[in-house]
């Protein structure tokens, strides 16, 4: 970990940089492309994920939850409500997120979740931003019935 101060050019590039990588999340999501949506998490032994039922899961458990999750769905619409970036070092950022989903079913049903909360712990990792810790906070989605 780096411990020299970042710069204020630095600070915006990082940040930048961070945007783009939940830019890429939220597009994979509403694509329901899983290498996209994922591909800034970092599958290593140390990832811990808090899942919104309080439970603590491997990046592997983590993965083919969301894997699972979207083969059911046949559309998905994640809403920035909130955000922001933290800079902890030149290789450490903070991502605190607000949002809102829709999520279409393949039955016809729709699960909404009005606001969620997300903190993404972001490590430049090969000089790549990868999210090394994830924690979730949201209340079970309303489920719609078909119309």
């Amino acid at each position: 970990m780096s411990t020299r101060a970042v710069s204020g050019s630095e600070i915006q590039k990082i940040k930048g940089e961070i945007r783009n990588a939940v830019d890429s999340l939220i597009k994979g999501c509403e694509s329901l492309n899983i290498d996209q949506a994922f591909g800034i998490f970092r599958d290593f032994p140390d990832f811990r994920m808090i899942a919104m039922d309080g439970s603590l899961c491997d990046y592997q458990t983590y993965l083919q939850n969301n894997i699972d999750y979207l083969a059911e769905c046949s559309s998905f619409e994640l809403t920035t409500l909130d955000e922001r970036i933290d800079i902890l070092a030149s290789d450490i950022a903070i991502f605190s997120w607000i949002y809102r989903v829709v999520a279409t079913l393949k039955s016809g049903e729709r699960d909404l979740i009005e606001k969620a909360g997300a903190t993404f712990i972001f490590r430049q990792i090969e000089d790549q931003w990868k999210v090394v810790h994830y924690h979730e906070s949201t209340s079970p989605p309303t489920r719609l019935s078909a119309e």
